[in-house]
């Protein structure tokens, strides 16, 4: 997952935790947005700095995907696909055919 998700997802999480001490500590409204303010900001301060501390000691060379195995698999995939699409439409076609069948045997 990308550090970008875990940000936006600190914010959301900052916010309605913030929300929720808020609404059960204070009654004033004022007091209710600032609450929901300052958790919100201090939540992301802290993911901002795991998400920096993490990246400051991330090893590149070890995080290198294998393009070519990635592909043979996906085009292994694109190829079962196709033959399941040609199956189901063989069985469309047969069905379809007999629909037709019967439909005349009656109008007879």
């Amino acid at each position: 997952m990308k550090q970008d998700n875990y940000m936006s997802f600190s914010v959301v999480v900052g916010f309605f935790l913030g929300l929720i001490i808020s609404i059960v500590k204070f009654d004033v409204p004022e007091l209710i947005m600032l609450g929901t303010i300052i958790c919100t900001v201090i939540l992301y301060l802290i993911v901002t700095c795991c998400a920096s501390f993490y990246m400051m000691f991330l090893d590149y060379s070890q995080t290198r995907l294998n393009k070519d195995k990635i592909d043979s698999t996906l085009n292994d995939y694109c190829n079962e696909f196709d033959k399941k699409e040609k199956e189901v439409f063989g069985i469309r076609q047969y069905l379809k055919h007999s629909i037709d069948t019967l439909n005349e045997n009656n109008e007879n």
